[in-house]
């Protein structure tokens, strides 16, 4: 009987370990894709190379809605990149990629526009370093592509055409 009893204390405090040790993201793996999941993806600096390696540079961006930015690849992204920086024509960028503008304003950061490779397909999102979220990647994306699906396409990415 006592035997018995231990054993039973054994598993109650084994099943206590096992589920105090799940996490969210365990349970539901498209948290992971989530507009708060990509913005701190975004604020990790370590886990990015800026545009042509120069992390001082800020772009007009008077070519589209953002504003002045600096641009910026998680390694996924840059590995596809050429020595020149950018993404070859007709190249795409394999799942996983992530670009971000760091759109600045005042000399902060103000917005972070994101595209974010799921499933072959571009997640889009604006968020303020706030986590105010302007643009959901959970919305329709052709107010976006509408834009980015421009000539001398490069995955969508349109900053290679004009910096």
């Amino acid at each position: 009987m006592r035997s018995l009893l231990y054993l039973f204390g054994c598993l109650i405090v084994l099943g206590l370990i096992l589920f105090s040790c799940t996490k969210d993201k365990g349970r539901d793996p498209e948290l992971a894709f989530s507009d708060k999941a990509l913005l701190d993806s975004c604020k990790n600096s370590i886990a990015f190379k800026y545009y042509k390696d120069k992390p001082d540079s800020v772009y007009t961006g008077v070519h589209g809605p953002h504003g002045a930015f600096k641009l910026k690849f998680n390694k996924i992204a840059f590995a596809a990149l050429t020595a020149s920086g950018k993404l070859p024509l007709t190249a795409k960028f394999p799942n996983g990629a992530m670009v971000v503008k760091e759109v600045v304003s005042g000399g902060e950061i103000s917005l972070f526009a994101l595209m974010y490779k799921h499933n072959n397909s571009w997640l889009w999102a604006e968020i303020e370093p706030n986590s105010k979220v302007l643009y959901s990647v959970n919305k329709e994306s052709s107010v976006c592509t509408s834009c980015h699906n421009q000539a001398g396409n490069r995955d969508l990415v349109t900053s290679f055409n004009f910096y």
